[in-house]
């Protein structure tokens, strides 16, 4: 267990998205470095790194201090599972510190194939319980990236009780969704936030319309966009949690933005763990972050904050900062009063009535005088692009002079260089040497015999000169200690190749713990064995609901089981006979036991990884029955396995699969899978309520008259999506058509599932009473060989059953 008296520094994790991000993040102070290469990782749109570039980045993060991460954090489809081992046994002979992964299948490979690899649990796997930390453990994870909507409270309180490492965010972009949860982008456009391809329709703009149709006045079109994560204020607090790990988002982002922030988290970091009664964060320090990307700043979940001051409504993307207001125009001209110093170099953006443009700020003139930076305080005349007038605020959204300080600090000169104390000892009659010592080794370069000047005798000037020409090695003298004896020469050519066989050597040492590493060649995945199992003609119908009305309509309308959601708010008296719990995706610490109550002893479903493994220990709950929500990513045989192990008699398979991915699963699954036919299929979780962007909150979710109203987003194009919100205020978006597969119910039974299911959360119990009993007879005429001709629903989707993961 972790010692909850000692709180050492976190490391300070940062984002490396291509080879200069590495460097940019190196040299301004992080501990350690993540990356992807292009395969199997969940920014396939950085830059990236080839096995070929990876070696040379590693060697240079290690010769700094530094360790390196690499991401395959993606659901994994069986035939990536060999490639995916063998692209990590290549990165692990590279020198790899560690491998982030979503897949629970691939972690499960990992352990058994490349036992010698650390295995971190991606921030995908969504983890925020004790629960779930100890599952992953036992699947053989040593660090656990934890979800981003965990307070600072709640950290501490995870770590006091783990068996293994904790990782928390502390800066950078917030998704809307529960990372791992959302089928957005998956669904309404084939590109998976699972597959590292989200096209991000969290940062779109959205009307929100109530029950009668009419468009609520929020604050702004952006309803799904929050501000970005900034925790640099609660640093003392993190430090003190004893989390192992604070992680900077932003891969996507540029090496200039990875330098500044890191710069300005490293020492933050470092003061607040020596001074944290006295730790501040400066204006100047925000100014930097703020200017380096921001769309607003908030410390959000770290906070436990929820309410609409984490949200970005008015824009989706980089804000910069307030530079002045236009204060008049004229025929292209706007003269702009300043609040801070502007070059022209800078990048501005005008926000006018009629929206938003962005220039270069491009000549600058004062008292008709054209300057190249104007001062705070001034009014400047700017040739502008689009219409402006008086009032128009202006923006900074790049800022030259930071770009290029930033820009600096990676390139040229290594300021990154580690210290070292060089010790040149040129005595005649004795072998000429050069020692360094750093990081705490020594290393020796002994050359030829020192003779007697023939002509000049070398100076220490010269032999420092000379042996300190360090440009491009990772070193910076920090100390010399000559032993020059008098009237002795030696060529200048043998102390430059003494100099670089030194910190060859010295490099050799310190780079020893990774060299000479040996993984198997050819690895490939054999599918789990699977023993022979019964299925019936006709699958198991269930449903899942939020009301239990609805359950019990469907039941009555002939359904085997119903499913219905419940939160920790909800006691036994919520289920009705036949009515199973289906328990949240979401389950903070706090919930965790209620939850457990109401499951006891009684078959439930489960997609929150912590309460499966839970129950699965307990054998009456086990016996009882315990299935696992798609929400758990079963794309494979593996992550089937382990969800086996840790209690699940069936898998519910991910909603992205097509069907002959489908039918794969059923084949290497070693216990039953079901399938989702039908019904709206939930696209976001949130824990920020949607309904807020629609006036004054008070919080009081249980006794909210507005979300027992229908309400609904609707996008450019016209298309409704239904928004939901529990009795913890946890929003719930579904898809603005249903997933209709029955015409396709011929190839869903032929798959070989155990079960199909109906989701009628946004369903009546007329309608629910409807939809099942045809769905009754439709698995009937399916299973004698009859397909329908018809859509059950119009509109409607087919989802990716005929297009699947790519």
């Amino acid at each position: 267990m972790v010692d909850p008296t000692v709180s050492p520094i976190p490391e300070l994790l940062a984002p490396a998205g291509g080879p200069e991000a590495l460097r940019a993040a190196v040299a301004n102070g992080a501990d350690a470095v993540y990356l992807g290469l292009p395969e199997l990782n969940a920014r396939r749109g950085a830059v990236n790194f080839t096995l070929e570039t990876l070696a040379p980045a590693v060697r240079h993060a290690h010769l700094h201090g530094v360790r390196v991460y690499l991401t395959a954090n993606v659901l994994v489809l069986p035939d990536e599972a060999g490639p995916a081992l063998d692209m990590v046994a290549r990165a692990w002979e590279a020198g790899i510190d560690a491998v982030i992964v979503q897949d629970l299948g691939l972690i499960s490979l990992l352990r058994a194939e490349l036992p010698d690899v650390r295995i971190h649990a991606s921030t995908q796997v969504d983890t925020h319980n004790a629960a779930g930390i100890v599952a992953l453990q036992s699947l053989g994870v040593s660090r656990v990236t934890l979800a981003r909507e965990l307070s600072v409270d709640e950290i501490a309180g995870l770590v006091r009780t783990s068996g293994v490492e904790l990782e928390s965010f502390v800066h950078g972009s917030l998704c809307y969704c529960h990372s791992g949860q959302c089928q957005f982008s998956s669904m309404i456009g084939g590109r998976s936030a699972n597959r590292g391809t989200c096209a991000q329709p969290c940062r779109l703009p959205y009307d929100l319309l109530g029950a009668d149709g009419s468009a609520y006045d929020v604050p702004g079109k952006y309803i799904l966009s929050p501000k970005d994560l900034a925790g640099v204020t609660l640093l003392p607090a993190l430090v003190r949690s004893g989390v192992a790990a604070l992680k900077i988002e932003g891969r996507m982002k540029s090496p200039e933005y990875v330098a500044t922030v890191v710069r300005v988290y490293r020492a933050a970091l470092d003061r607040a763990a020596a001074d944290p009664g006295g730790y501040q964060v400066s204006a100047a320090e925000w100014d930097l972050l703020s200017e380096a990307f921001s769309r607003g700043f908030s410390e959000a979940y770290l906070s436990d904050v929820r309410d609409d001051s984490m949200m970005s409504y008015q824009r989706p993307n980089n804000r910069g900062v307030p530079v002045g207001r236009v204060v008049s125009t004229g025929s292209g001209v706007a003269t702009v009063a300043l609040d801070r110093a502007v070059e022209s170099a800078d990048r501005l953006e005008f926000w006018t009535a009629a929206g938003r443009f962005t220039q270069a700020a491009g000549p600058l003139r004062l008292d008709g005088t054209s300057l190249s930076a104007a001062p705070v305080g001034v009014r400047v005349e700017l040739i502008v692009e689009g219409a402006t007038r008086a009032g128009d605020r202006v923006f900074r959204v790049a800022n030259a002079a930071l770009l290029e300080a930033a820009r600096r600090t990676f390139t040229g000169e290594d300021r990154a260089a580690t210290p070292a104390v060089f010790a040149v000892r040129l005595l005649h009659g004795e072998p000429a040497s050069v020692t360094v010592e750093a990081a705490g080794l020594t290393a020796t370069a002994e050359g030829p015999v020192v003779e007697a000047a023939r002509t000049r005798a070398v100076s220490a000037e010269e032999v420092v000169e000379h042996v300190g020409r360090l440009g491009g090695s990772g070193y910076a003298a920090s100390e010399w200690r000559l032993e020059l004896g008098s009237d002795v020469g030696i060529g200048f050519s043998v102390l430059h190749a003494l100099r670089r066989e030194a910190l060859a050597g010295l490099d050799a040492q310190r780079l020893a713990p990774w060299e000479g590493r040996q993984a198997p060649r050819g690895l490939h995945a054999d599918p789990p064995s699977v023993p022979g199992r019964a299925t019936s003609v006709i699958p198991e119908l269930v449903v899942a609901a939020s009301d239990v009305d609805v359950a019990v309509a469907a039941l009555r309308a002939g359904a085997n089981r119903a499913l219905l959601a419940v939160t920790s708010l909800d006691t036994t008296g919520t289920l009705r006979a036949g009515v199973e719990p289906l328990l949240p995706r979401i389950a903070h610490p706090l919930d965790v036991e209620p939850l457990l109550r109401l499951a006891e002893g009684r078959a439930a479903t489960s997609g929150n990884l912590g309460l499966l493994a839970a129950l699965g220990a307990d054998q009456v709950s086990r016996e009882a029955g315990l299935s696992a929500d798609w929400g758990l990513g079963a794309v494979n045989g593996w992550t089937a396995e382990a969800l086996a192990t840790l209690g699940a008699s069936l898998i519910w398979a991910s909603p992205e699969l097509s069907g002959r991915q489908l039918a794969r699963l059923v084949r290497e699954s070693p216990v039953a899978i079901g399938a989702t036919v039908q019904g709206r299929v939930e696209l976001m979780i949130a824990e920020h309520c949607v309904l807020q962007a629609s006036g004054a909150c008070s919080h009081d979710c249980a006794r909210c008259l507005r979300r027992t109203r229908a309400n609904t987003l609707r996008d450019r194009k016209g298309y409704g999506f239904p928004v939901t919100t529990d009795a913890r205020g946890f929003a719930h978006i579904y898809n603005s058509v249903p997933l209709d597969l029955s015409r396709a119910l011929l190839e869903v039974l032929d798959a070989g599932v155990s079960a199909v299911r109906i989701e009628l959360h946004t369903e009546t119990p007329a309608s629910a009473t409807r939809i099942v009993s045809a769905y009754r007879r439709l698995l009937a005429d399916a299973a004698a060989g009859r397909a329908a001709s018809d859509p059950l629903e119009d509109p409607s989707t087919s989802g990716h059953f005929f297009r699947g993961l790519t």
